[in-house]
């Protein structure tokens, strides 16, 4: 694929915070990169919503996300990943409220990432140990801005900087090892940038990079700016769309 020049940063999350618009200052020496929330929607029918937080800190971020069900059954699950500056994994932390009550963590051991997990009882089940290097990326079951974040990654080793404050980009076809603790699996998906689409958004006109992730599963299309915010995500054959509020 040919280059391509972004008058934003590519590598915002991970390179070049500072230049995210709309960035502010948070506690403890962090800066918020990104927050907000997305409306989960399947059948058209609006069924969860999820808030999220997106911090970098001088040496490592954090992605703190929280996901409730729309209705009358309550159902609240909640996950922090924290990751370093160079994209790598550090330590993931998953906990449903309800309609039942467990946890999950993920941690570095020696050459294994090893996957904690507790029942409702508050029982411990059988740590499991997965041959995978801190390049993994946990990408869990419900959690939509994680996979923004997994974007920004991508971009981040895809661009470069290049003459005039722009970056040069070979947006190429992209391999990732992932992790998913709620199925205590180990796979892997690709990531592929299909080109810039114009759609109406909330009542308003907007230009987007179009990108696809594409799993052993569904394949996911997600829309982003060049905030380097995702407005939109679509799961074509679970007829789900997440848009940004």
């Amino acid at each position: 694929m040919p280059s391509r020049k972004h008058l934003a940063a590519a590598a915002v999350f991970l390179l070049a915070t500072s230049l995210v618009a709309g960035t502010k200052p948070a506690p403890k020496n962090a800066t918020v990169v990104d927050e907000g929330t997305f409306g989960i929607f399947q059948n058209g029918l609006r069924t969860a919503t999820e808030q999220f937080t997106i911090q970098q800190y001088a040496t490592h971020s954090t992605t703190s996300v929280t996901l409730t069900a729309e209705g009358k059954e309550r159902f609240e699950q909640s996950c922090e990943l924290t990751m370093l500056p160079d994209g790598t994994f550090s330590h993931y932390e998953w906990k449903e409220t309800a309609p039942e009550k467990s946890t999950s963590s993920v941690e570095l051991g020696d050459q294994v990432l090893i996957l904690h997990s507790s029942n409702e009882d508050g029982k411990a089940i059988k740590d499991q140990q997965f041959f995978l290097t801190p390049a993994t990326f946990i990408l869990d079951d419900y959690f939509f801005s994680t996979r923004e974040v997994l974007l920004w990654r991508y971009l981040a080793s895809s661009c470069r900087p290049a003459s005039g404050g722009m970056n040069t980009c070979n947006l190429a076809r992209q391999r990732v090892p992932i992790l998913v603790p709620r199925q205590r699996l180990s796979a892997q998906v690709f990531i592929e940038f299909k080109g810039y689409e114009d759609m109406p958004l909330n009542g308003h006109p907007e230009h987007l990079r179009h990108f696809v992730i594409e799993t052993d599963g569904p394949e996911w299309h997600l829309w982003m700016n060049e905030e380097q915010k995702v407005l939109r995500i679509s799961i074509p054959s679970a007829n789900t769309e997440i848009l940004r509020q």
